[in-house]
């Protein structure tokens, strides 16, 4: 990008842009899952994901395609490229391996089932990559007898994950003692309450401000902010009848926007900063899909656009039930 001229900020930008999308709209993402799970119907049980991300698609499209015009005019302000040779993609038959990530999502979200997409999304992958000889076996597991340790990217996934795992488990830790020494009781009675809640449109507003102060507390790590506020959307979705679909899509859509991208707390934005050597003020900057996502949900809620409820058998209704 640099080569041909590209603007560093908007090169980067579009990067931690992409990952940000991802996380936002993915089937198979963290926050997705995180999100649906904390949403509940009125019996108990959780959002599904394929549900959520089905109707999550029109915020996210929304706001991706603005931030794609957006880099388009604005990716170029470095310069124009100046002739010189562009080294070649190393292994262009890499680029098949989107082809079970795609069967992946379709899977996932037809079936409105994450672990079956997961399912055939690994052993569609791993076919792909033995079969092109993309990687060996001994990529995926392998031994090593002489330092007594076992290797390969099964090995190292798992091993990867246990620093999220015990950051769930801590959050949930901290969720139960709050609730049981009444405090998300207190803090949903305190945003019921208010004067700003006194309208579903109030109400959605004060849990995006909510959303966002949590979202900084947990230094822009997204999950984590969804699993805390999670519960307390929960409850207030509830008392006002929205729909569990429409409180997941606002949790991960505002959690994955403007407050996961502050300079000097964000997680998304030191690795764009380490990557690519920029200041974080300036891969802050460039990344515009946060900044159209936040909008566009600021749009949603103030125009009332996808705010549906849940009826007697957890349909979306465009109006409350009587």
């Amino acid at each position: 990008g640099l080569v041909l001229g590209g603007s560093p900020m908007f090169l980067a930008g579009a990067i931690v842009s992409g990952a940000v999308f991802g996380d936002n709209l993915a089937p198979i993402s963290d926050t997705t899952i995180a999100s649906a799970s904390t949403q509940q119907y009125r019996d108990g049980h959780p959002a599904d994901v394929g549900g959520c991300v089905k109707s999550r698609l029109k915020y996210s499209a929304v706001g991706g395609v603005i931030a794609l015009v957006l880099f388009a005019v604005l990716g170029g302000m470095g310069g124009t490229y100046q002739g010189g040779s562009i080294d070649a993609l190393s292994n262009p038959t890499s680029l098949v391996m989107l082809i079970p990530v795609i069967i992946m999502l379709v899977v996932a979200t037809t079936s409105r089932n994450i672990f079956l997409g997961i399912f055939v999304g690994l052993v569609l992958g791993l076919a792909t990559g033995l079969g092109f000889g993309l990687f060996p076996f001994s990529a995926v597991f392998n031994n090593d007898p002489a330092n007594n340790v076992a290797g390969g990217f099964l090995i190292t996934g798992i091993s990867g994950m246990l620093g999220t795992v015990g950051l769930v488990i801590a959050v949930f830790g901290i969720m139960g003692v709050l609730s049981e020494a009444g405090m998300l009781e207190w803090l949903v009675d305190k945003i019921l309450n208010s004067r700003m809640a006194r309208t579903d449109r109030g109400a959605e507003f004060a849990c995006l401000i909510g959303i966002s102060i949590t979202t900084l507390i947990f230094g822009g790590v997204t999950s984590a902010s969804i699993l805390t506020f999670g519960p307390v959307l929960n409850k207030i979705g509830m008392a006002k009848g929205i729909h569990p679909y429409r409180r997941a899509n606002m949790l991960d859509a505002i959690a994955n926007s403007l407050p996961a991208i502050v300079p000097f707390l964000s997680v998304f934005v030191f690795i764009g900063a380490a990557l690519t050597g920029l200041s974080p003020v300036t891969v802050a900057g460039g990344t515009l899909y946060a900044f159209t996502l936040f909008g566009t949900m600021v749009f949603a809620l103030a125009t009332g656009w996808g705010r549906d409820y849940e009826g007697e058998n957890g349909e979306a209704l465009k109006k409350k039930p009587e």
